[in-house]
């Protein structure tokens, strides 16, 4: 079925050939933001509009994710035939690793985290004419990603990365195929489970990080990868705090993402299973089409093949 559809955004699209669909909007600015959306009169809206980063020192510059939310639900209540909006929060309105007791459960670990769950309250203190859904998604990976794991699979391509001693860590992730199917299927169901409740993202059956990267390196035909003691790690991780501080780069392996990637989270997907079911692409498939992705970008050396 064909939809009409506009996305909304500061920043222009990463393909040229979707900017015929695209209006520079910031939806801080109210009156824009409510004029395009009047104009449009859509059906369903998905919101995925975020100020990001977690080095934010106040929530003065993560205003996107308070007042950017409140500017939405004023405006999609004055929409005649609005049906549903998603609400797109965070795992970080708790800390890494945490698991929530319920859906009101918080304790962000930063500013950030803090401003997804100021947002959420925001979401459910309101009054709407329409129906609404929270998604809060665990790590997403594949085409067009950026920051930490599109690094891993770079290092995975160098032959320089190192399993981190022999526990597997179940990471929760999200391939982007995946991902997106997840939120299509929430937005348009119409079913009363989805509405005024929150679902997890996150691809199921769940894999821990070591399955994931031996798919990569399978994928890419690299060299095996090597299982590291602890504290060998912990020591890279140092020098690479130093580096970072000192020549403001970036590196693979810091303090910070080291414990990162030795925390681990096994969320509640369930409830998204019941509503889903099965998801479009497996591991194998999403490591592919990610690999091949950035092979055609000259991201990575090492052409891939089908696991």
């Amino acid at each position: 079925k064909d939809i009409s559809f506009i996305n909304i955004d500061i920043n222009n699209p990463k393909e040229k050939k979707h900017e015929q669909y695209w209006e520079k909007i910031n939806i801080l600015n109210f009156e824009d933001f409510k004029k395009v959306l009047i104009k449009f009169n859509p059906t369903h809206i998905i919101h995925l509009a975020a100020a990001l980063g977690m080095d934010h020192n106040s929530l003065k510059s993560l205003s996107t994710n308070i007042d950017g939310v409140d500017n939405l639900i004023k405006i999609s209540n004055t929409l005649p035939i609005l049906e549903k909006v998603l609400f797109t929060s965070s795992l970080l309105v708790c800390k890494n690793g945490y698991i929530p007791k319920d859906n009101k459960d918080y304790c962000p670990p930063n500013y950030y985290g803090e401003s997804k769950m100021l947002g959420e309250k925001i979401v459910f203190n309101s009054v709407t004419k329409f129906n609404w859904v929270i998604v809060r998604p665990t790590s997403i990976w594949g085409p067009f990603f950026e920051y930490s794991y599109k690094m891993f699979f770079e290092t995975i391509d160098k032959n320089r990365y190192m399993h981190i001693g022999h526990q597997n860590i179940v990471k929760p992730a999200s391939y982007v195929g995946n991902t997106i199917h997840m939120i299509l299927k929430l937005v348009f169901d119409k079913t009363s489970i989805t509405n005024q409740e929150i679902f997890y993202l996150g691809d199921y059956p769940d894999y821990s990080t070591r399955a994931w990267a031996d798919t990569i390196q399978r994928t890419l035909n690299s060299k095996p990868i090597f299982t590291a003691p602890i504290f060998f790690l912990k020591i890279i991780a140092i020098f690479g705090d130093l580096i970072k501080i000192i020549f403001k780069y970036d590196p693979p392996l810091t303090s910070f993402r080291l414990a990162n990637m030795r925390t681990g989270g096994e969320y509640p997907l369930i409830k998204a299973q019941s509503v889903i079911g099965k998801l479009p692409f497996n591991l194998s498939e999403s490591v592919y089409e990610t690999a091949k992705w950035m092979f055609d970008k000259s991201l990575i050396k090492h052409k891939p093949s089908k696991d």
